[in-house]
């Protein structure tokens, strides 16, 4: 983290050359412009400056144009580029002292007040991101109507020609097998050396087919969305530097696991009180705030996936790897885990949400997860027993099965994001979900040639 005054002697004792300022859309997409180093003073970190036209990504707005505003503290040097360092930016409306409301790291920040309003010192996230890495990945675009494939390769593919092909399984395999431990390694010290973001672990997806875990640090909750959206930029470019193909869709390969992006959560009062730990509960050694916490997310999980798995590539995911809405510390099936693998031990003690998928926008997903478990806080909502535990009163309910459904839940539950999330950014995603559904059911897939070509 850096004050103005480190960032301006950063860049004139650095042979600073190049300024890159980095900008997320409501779906979370990456956005950027450059700006020479000659363009930043102490003004640019408090006035911010007006160097793209915004409209092009958020169009026109009530609110009025757009400025960008570097966040001093997300200073990083990007390796790959010799002159260039890089700003996460807030973005704010020209020549008014407020935020864009559709700028979604914002939400963060208004989780986080949320937070500190239940008499909450902070929240501390931990990120368990899955994602692949593969050798390559064409596609033929020129004649959508003659039906367009994907060839995707990997060396690790059980159609590889190579010996490393991997037929058995895919969690905590090693070398050779697990080719890309390598890029793990390297993805994991420029996110720590470069960037600040520090790497807790690295290790071979669950899935045989070159997916990558990586287990990011603890922080608050800008920062841990931060993280992500850093993360991706990281894999993208390292893999395009060697034509390698990264993706972070939730199902990118057929019969093989989807990938996750795990939430990690505990709430302190104070440095050294977790509102999570209760020492005397003899099942997970969770409080009754915990308790009510999880009934809050179990309540509103249908809404959630509007957020936490937001394509329609997301409902793939969760068609072959099925969660159920319900909470334990053993089975994995549920939508939230309390692990319980440290007795007596408070700074330990966490709850782990398994709903959301990568293709996610962090700084939404987060701050959704959070409000619904404020909720059920504020409302008192019990989750019931645990799956392991027979509780013939609970309600069975399904996750939504496709992103219309998802749209569907959302669009009667969506009160528990009041004051976090503006109706600016629900109303717009609300547009673009619904085109992408259609979109969605439009298109004519290889499985359907072969299934129905012939009928």
């Amino acid at each position: 983290m850096a004050a103005v005054d480190e960032v301006l002697r950063y860049i004139a004792t650095n042979e600073i050359k190049w300024v890159d300022l980095h900008f997320f859309d409501v779906n979370g997409f990456l956005n950027r412009t450059t700006i020479s180093n000659k363009q930043v003073d102490e003004k640019l970190f408090s006035d911010g400056i007006d160097t793209a036209d915004l409209y092009e990504v958020f169009g026109k707005g009530d609110q009025g144009d757009q400025i960008l505003v570097p966040d001093a503290e997300t200073m990083a040097r990007i390796p790959w580029e010799p002159s260039t360092i890089r700003f996460l930016c807030d973005i704010k409306v020209a020549n008014k002292n407020e935020r864009f409301l559709r700028d979604t790291r914002y939400v963060a920040e208004r989780i986080e007040t949320n937070i500190k309003a239940i008499g909450a010192k902070n929240m501390l996230v931990g990120s368990q991101i899955e994602f692949y890495v593969l050798d390559t990945a064409t596609t033929d675009r020129t004649t959508p109507g003659r039906g367009a494939g994907t060839l995707v390769e990997s060396r690790e593919a059980v159609w590889s020609p190579t010996i490393l092909s991997n037929f058995e399984k895919g969690a905590f395999i090693s070398h050779p097998f697990d080719t890309m431990y390598g890029a793990r390694s390297q993805i994991s010290e420029t996110m720590e050396d470069s960037f600040g973001v520090v790497i807790e672990g690295h290790r071979h997806g669950k899935s045989k087919t070159a997916q990558q875990m990586i287990d990011i640090q603890e922080y608050s909750v800008k920062q841990a969305a931060d993280g992500i959206t850093t993360l991706k930029f990281v894999v993208r470019n390292l893999a395009n530097a060697v034509q390698a193909a990264a993706t972070f869709m939730a199902y990118p390969i057929e019969g093989e696991r989807g990938s996750t992006l795990a939430m990690h959560q505990s709430i302190w009062k104070t440095s050294d009180k977790n509102v999570f730990y209760d020492g005397e509960d003899e099942y997970a050694q969770l409080s009754q705030t915990g308790r009510y916490y999880i009934g809050g997310i179990l309540e509103h999980a249908q809404a959630l996936t509007f957020l936490t798995n937001p394509t329609a590539n997301s409902y793939k995911r969760l068609a072959a790897d099925p969660k159920v809405i319900g909470w334990s510390k053993d089975d994995r099936n549920t939508i939230v885990r309390v692990p319980d693998t440290k007795r007596n031990y408070k700074e330990a003690k966490k709850i782990t949400v398994l709903l959301a998928d990568p293709s996610a926008n962090p700084y939404l997903a987060y701050s959704a997860i959070i409000a619904a478990g404020l909720d059920g806080i504020k409302d008192k909502i019990e989750p019931g027993e645990p799956n392991e535990k027979e509780d013939k009163k609970r309600k069975v309910r399904d996750l939504p099965a496709t992103l219309y459904d998802s749209i569907s839940a959302f669009g009667s539950d969506s009160k528990f994001l009041k004051g976090v999330i503006p109706k600016e950014i629900l109303e717009e995603l609300v547009d673009l979900k619904y085109e992408e559904d259609l979109q969605h059911k439009k298109a004519v897939t290889g499985w359907e040639i072969d299934r129905y070509f012939n009928s």
